[in-house]
């Protein structure tokens, strides 16, 4: 028999954590489900641990592949899932023993395609979590209702959003963190429209997930337990992703799929995240402080980014401000010099930086994205 829910357990490298993160489905009050753990090309002990745990419980089944990343691993456990409702778990998190219970229970007392919780954020060295609530109410039950007031606050940010900033508003301050983790999704609708990580993506992947799905979705609900304990460590599941490199070249990889995403909507989502296109270009230029990236490739990405039609757009109607003049200065001269001109300063200012700082050329610590 398919078991009620499936939860999705990418593993990369994670044996410190991985059998913490496994017992805590394993010993929550819910009990019809199965985990489909990947084990996406581990060096360390994970695969052999997952192989002790699968043999220990029949509700544990392993998927071992050569490393494809984050997205890759999940979307193998996507294919291998057999059950109604999917729910996604990180290898170094762990789930409370009432989330399957409260997920499962409120997509079928509400028929809801989609159901969002908050979570608690423990960060290392700190024993008390910290609760990260739902900033809305999200039990809405029309496509144009989805649209308006959740959809919006994961694809990206739109100029509205920068009239608020300039306003004294934090520009996070309206959106939710997307992980894919605090959610619960039918898995009927996931195959119906094959909706998939993009493994070119390798930063925010879960935003463009969860915005694709909520294109197809026609109703979603929420709660207000906190149910998934999200851990903030060294050598964790992200450490090593949010490299300045990846940074970079992760720009034009998510400007590649938003636009496939405005494609699914027939055009009516571009706005949502017109923004971003203007702000991932600037942070191009800020990471050119910091970035390994050589003077052709980077001018390379640069320069594809600005031509696409969609930026050019963005950065002709992005709003000014002497509050942020910096913003400001930068934007005017993309207008009236272009990229390539912006690059070739931006390099000639921070180049000599780069190079000379010992911290930098071991890569540095990743830089905050407004993506």
């Amino acid at each position: 028999m398919k078991p009620k829910a499936s939860v999705i357990v990418p593993c990369w490298n994670v044996q410190q954590w991985v059998e913490d993160a496994i017992r805590s489905v394993l010993g929550g009050t819910f009990c019809d489900f199965e985990i489909v753990a990947v084990d996406d090309g581990s060096t360390d002990a994970t695969g052999a641990i997952l192989d002790r745990m699968a043999s220990a419980d029949a509700r544990v089944r392993v998927v071992h592949q050569t490393n494809r990343g984050l997205c890759g691993a999940r979307n193998s456990g996507l294919d291998a899932a057999r059950g109604e409702f999917v729910f996604f778990l990180d290898g170094d998190d762990t789930f409370a023993p009432d989330f399957l219970a409260l997920g499962v229970g409120e997509m079928e007392r509400t028929g809801a395609d989609f159901c969002i919780f908050p979570f608690a954020v423990t960060e290392l060295g700190q024993s008390k979590p910290r609760l990260e609530p739902l900033k809305d109410d999200y039990n809405l039950d029309s496509q144009e209702a989805i649209r308006t007031r959740l959809l919006p606050k994961f694809i990206g940010y739109s100029m509205d959003h920068v009239r608020r900033w300039y306003g004294g508003v934090p520009l996070f301050a309206g959106r939710e963190m997307a992980g894919v983790w605090r959610c619960v999704y039918r898995r009927d609708l996931v195959e119906r429209w094959h909706i998939r990580f993009d493994e070119n993506v390798r930063l925010y992947e879960d935003s463009l997930f969860n915005s694709e799905y909520l294109l197809r979705a026609r109703k979603t609900a929420c709660r207000r337990e906190s149910v998934y304990n999200y851990v903030l460590h060294e050598g964790g599941l992200i450490a090593g992703r949010k490299t300045t490199v990846r940074v970079f070249r992760n720009k034009l990889a998510m400007l590649r799929a938003r636009r496939r995403l405005d494609e699914i909507a027939g055009g009516a989502v571009g706005w949502m995240f017109a923004a971003s296109c203007v702000f991932s270009m600037l942070e191009m230029f800020a990471l050119l402080r910091t970035v390994p990236i050589g003077w052709a490739e980077g001018r390379r990405i640069v320069r594809e980014y600005a031509a696409d039609p969609a930026v050019r757009a963005a950065v002709r109607a992005f709003p000014l401000s002497w509050r942020k003049p910096h913003v400001a200065l930068a934007v005017i001269a993309l207008r009236v010099f272009g990229a390539g001109f912006v690059y070739s300063l931006a390099w000639t200012l921070f180049a000599p930086r780069r190079i000379a700082s010992p911290r930098n050329r071991q890569g540095g610590a990743p830089t905050p994205s407004t993506s």
